[in-house]
């Protein structure tokens, strides 16, 4: 099967990894063990195996051996055969015939004819044992000499005869130097005794290990799908692949095109690969998984019977050999095909009147009534199957009904594609608007506001565009002002302009005191607050508290509420109370649209106050509501950016990568991503991971630059590329970047806290002082709103101190109100700066006393970047961070000499192998030396990469 030329990312396995590097170390002190590895097909076993070898380099000698499928019977030793002829290839005839001598050569001749004559052979029995007992020698020669790695795939095909040679090496060469890795497909035991009796003999020999390789997560389909597109993937590519490809790492690369795309339609090759085991089943079998692709990803059995009105006992004899086939699995009450892409191989390969005859049958069968515990809601698959049977009438029947029953689970994904189904019926069907008692406008109108909770926007922007085409804006005003804030909503969560535009016509037709005006007030509220601009929402907000007292609504008081508490914490973050109130009010109403928004309001406004304890304890509760009310997609990402920020600041970083991975698999719009690439920035950041940062920079930019949030952006990105230029080194980029801060703070007239720490610490670091005494003239008049607030304006202060003298006991306050705020990344660095300027000013124990703790909380919560730094200085100090005697020589950071680490410095301020032996009085070949082994240990390709990895780790004084 050819599937994409471009090499793939390995991804995931670690713990399969561990346990093989583990196993190769028993091997090389003496002990010989078996790794077998079991994969279904696609499974990345062959991977595995790959990236272990790789990385054993030199250590080993790796030989490669796969058992030949074939229809009839395996042929004798295959791997085997391969396996010498491989070490031919490496070592020479001679050489390996020197291992057995001239008797083994011939034993071995009966395989590889490059040995020469073969023995005469008079007793099958002997001629096997002396074979089996020349392959052992050779075996334990070669691994006299080196480690020997044998793999031996798919021995799911192989003879009777390489199963017993298995058995044999495994049994007598148990103090050999050898690793025996075998990989076959579980799926293939169930139909071969033999195969089982193997699997089972060797996983029970001593030093055996069974890994059984689960599918890939969707985060590490994501990592895979980056090493095949040069790029981060998106969010939506990322969801689709994963449940197209079930996780299997083979298909995930057959899913991408040349040109990086996603397949829609198969390539021949991978549609053959997978129908082969369809193709290969008895006809009558074949027959039922068509009947089967056809009723869903799950398929009852009673619905089955009913289906095909086949019996227990017939059904029973066609489905086992789909199932011992690896093509089905039992589900429940049911079956289900093994992945998604058989399923879809099985459904495309059915031809038009196929198709029809089969969702005929299943409508008929449903319309006699519901099916016991089948897993598609009824009404839903009788409008599905009179659609593909070609009768629209039925259809427009049960996709309206199950439209509505979708609205009130609030299934709106379901309702969407119901209500399309209404409108692809609509054509075909006499007084269409008689009979669902709603006309074509009102279809259109609910579609949309469906597309909108569904996160499907640009479907929803279509469907409100075909209903503005049909309205009539003199006579059904009402009509469209919905749809204007339809489209609005669409507008400001795709980042399109022309959302303010629409809430404004939208009031001017909407002008009686009504639910839709209430609608639009609390619309245009939210839209207001999102830009900055705060009195007009307040006005709006109050016409919205008067309307909903007018309408005695308490949806739209609490929606007033949250309008107020918002204004509220824009002048005074102090100002909580009012969110703890409306989130409590939304719970006790349970009005899921509101109730959402108030719990997004409240982790906003406690994440801006620095109540993490609070974000941690209440965010998971507030995003379940999001899923509960089907408003993930919608509004999870911005329900979870706080929960994420809190957890990454009180320095659970893992968890806090979670919460992030779980938005970006929400597939959110793009207001949505904007929270999401934030958070892997802010995540790459505090773990000093620069291409984790310049990825999610990217991810950031590549979104439309929406007027809802265009300031934002721009502050946020000027701040990720301002701390890229400097863990990269690159001082004239950053120089360039600081001086853009100044330019941004002017035309905004506000400040970004974030961003001033940034551009100031970049401006001191880089002897640009009088761009940070400019940052912190326009950071004087700001406002501090709350403790976090405080917290930054100290840090800016302790900061500029570094630019004449650092200055001790600012530092030492800034670590303290970082560490009363529980944020140990911001506390790390203070203790950081703290230590180097009590070392400067000659107190190297009260220095001494700052780093160890620093060095401890960064190495706590993982950034590994910020604990090299404090190693460095404490190095540079003499101070020994980890327990050694005070005066003590510590050790180089980075598992460098201390020699190597000088020699890194010397790098890093752009000298070469010539001055850096002249500056340490050395040769130029021992400096040569010296530099390949920092590029070595650092696991860099270049000087360069070498001294920008020195300028982050702050071994070099600014210029």
């Amino acid at each position: 099967m050819q599937t994409s030329p471009r090499r793939s990312l390995f991804s995931g396995r670690s713990a399969e990894l561990d346990a093989m590097d583990s196993a190769f170390r028993d091997v090389s002190g003496g002990r010989q063990r078996s790794i077998l590895l079991g994969a279904e097909a696609g499974g990345g076993k062959s991977r595995l195996v790959e990236e272990f070898a790789g990385r054993l380099g030199g250590r080993a000698l790796v030989l490669k051996g796969g058992c030949i499928e074939q229809r009839e019977s395996a042929l004798p030793y295959a791997p085997v055969t391969a396996l010498l002829h491989e070490l031919v290839q490496l070592r020479g005839e001679t050489a390996v015939k020197s291992l057995v001598g001239a008797e083994g050569a011939r034993e071995l001749a009966w395989l590889l004819p490059e040995f020469g004559e073969t023995s005469e052979r008079f007793d099958a029995g002997i001629a096997r044992a002396r074979l089996f007992e020349a392959l052992r020698r050779l075996l334990e020669e070669l691994a006299r000499e080196v480690p020997l790695v044998l793999v031996v795939e798919d021995i799911h095909w192989a003879d009777q005869a390489t199963c017993d040679l298995l058995r044999f090496l495994t049994a007598r060469l148990r103090k050999t130097r050898l690793m025996l890795i075998v990989t076959y497909r579980p799926e293939e035991t169930s139909g071969s005794n033999a195969l089982r009796t193997t699997i089972a003999d060797l996983s029970l020999s001593e030093g055996a290990a069974v890994l059984k390789l689960p599918r890939l997560k969707r985060a590490e389909v994501a990592a895979q799908l980056e090493g095949l597109l040069g790029r981060p993937p998106t969010p939506a590519i990322i969801n689709e692949v994963h449940a197209r490809c079930c996780g299997i790492p083979l298909f995930t690369e057959a899913l991408i095109d040349a040109s990086g795309g996603l397949r829609r339609d198969f390539p021949g090759s991978l549609n053959d690969y997978l129908l082969k085991g369809v193709r290969e089943m008895p006809a009558s079998t074949a027959e039922l998984l068509k009947v089967m692709a056809l009723g869903g990803p799950h398929i009852t059995h009673a619905l089955l019977r009913s289906v095909t009105e086949k019996s227990d006992l017939e059904l029973a004899d066609l489905l086992r050999a789909a199932i011992l086939g690896g093509i089905l699995v039992p589900d429940g009450e049911g079956y289900a095909f093994r992945h998604a892409l058989i399923h879809e191989a099985v459904r495309g390969d059915l031809i038009a009147g196929e198709r029809m005859a089969i969702h005929r049958a299943y409508a008929e069968v449903l319309e006699r009534g519901p099916v016991p515990s089948y897993r598609v809601w009824h009404s839903v698959a009788l409008a599905r199957h009179w659609h593909g049977a070609g009768q629209a009438e039925p259809c427009l029947r049960w996709a309206w009904q199950s439209a509505a029953q979708a609205a009130a689970t609030f299934a709106y994904a379901d309702q969407m594609e119901m209500l399309k189904l209404v409108l692809a019926a609509w054509p075909d069907v006499d007084h269409a608007a008689d009979r669902i008692g709603a006309d074509h406008c009102r279809v259109l109108e609910l579609a949309a506001d469906a597309a909108c909770w569904a996160a499907e926007a640009e479907q929803g922007l279509a469907f409100v565009e075909r209903a503005l085409a049909e309205v009539n804006a003199e006579r059904d005003g009402e009509q469209l002002a919905a749809l204007l804030l339809q489209r609005a909503v669409m507008r400001q969560h795709t980042l399109i302009p022309g959302e303010i535009a629409d809430l404004e016509r939208a009031l001017e037709h909407a002008t009686d005191p009504t639910r839709l005006r209430a609608d639009g007030l609390g619309q245009f509220s939210r839209a207001l607050i999102l830009r900055g601009e705060y009195d007009r929402a307040r006005l709006l907000g109050d016409e919205l508290q008067d309307l909903a007292a007018r309408l005695d609504d308490e949806e739209y008081r609490i929606e007033a509420l949250i309008v107020a508490a918002s204004v509220d914490m824009a002048s005074n973050s102090s100002r909580i109370d009012g969110f703890w109130s409306v989130a409590r009010r939304a719970g006790q109403a349970s009005i899921g649209r509101v109730e959402v928004l108030a719990g997004a309001g409240l982790l906003q406004a406690l994440l801006e106050t620095g109540d993490y304890a609070q974000i941690i304890e209440t965010g998971p509760a507030i995003f379940a509501r999001t899923v509960e009310f089907g408003q993930a997609r919608y509004i999870g990402a911005i329900v979870g950016s706080p929960l994420c920020r809190a957890l990454l600041a009180v320095g659970r970083v893992s968890e806090a990568i979670e919460t992030c991975e779980r938005m970006a698999a929400l597939d959110p719009l793009p207001l949505g991503l904007v929270h999401v690439f934030e958070c892997q920035a802010e995540i790459a950041l505090v773990l000093g991971d620069p291409d984790r940062l310049a990825a999610a920079a990217n991810s950031l930019r590549a979104l439309p630059p929406g007027p809802q949030v265009a300031s934002r952006m721009a502050a946020n990105l000027l701040r990720f590329d301002i701390e890229s230029s400097a863990l990269a080194g690159d001082m004239e980029q950053s120089a360039i970047l600081i001086r853009s801060a100044s330019t941004h703070f002017e035309k905004q007239g506000g400040v970004s806290w974030p961003l001033l720490a940034s551009a100031i610490r970049v401006a001191v670091d880089t002897n640009r002082k009088d761009v940070a005494q400019q940052l912190a003239g326009l950071a004087a008049p700001a406002p501090c709103r709350n403790l976090v607030e405080e917290a930054e304006r100290l840090n800016l202060s302790a900061e500029m101190s570094r630019a004449t003298v650092s200055d001790l006991d600012a530092w030492e306050a800034v670590a303290q109100s970082w560490a009363d705020l529980n944020q140990p990344f911001r506390q790390a660095y203070a203790l950081m700066q703290a230590g180097s300027a009590a070392v400067t000013a000659g107190k190297r124990a009260r220095g001494a006393g700052h780093f160890r703790p620093g060095a401890d909380l960064a190495h706590s919560i993982g950034a590994r970047l910020l604990c090299n730094q404090i190693e460095t200085l404490a190095a540079k100090a003499r101070i020994d961070l980890w327990g050694g005697k005070e005066g003590s020589l510590p050790k180089a950071p980075l598992g460098l000499t201390d020699r190597e680490f000088e020699v890194l410095r010397l790098v890093a301020a752009g000298q070469s192998n010539r001055q850096i032996a002249d500056s340490l009085f050395i040769s130029a070949k021992t400096a040569s030396v010296h530099v390949s082994n920092i590029l070595s240990k650092l696991a860099v390709p270049s000087r360069g990469a070498a001294a920008a990895m020195a300028h982050r780790l702050r071994m070099v004084d600014p210029a």
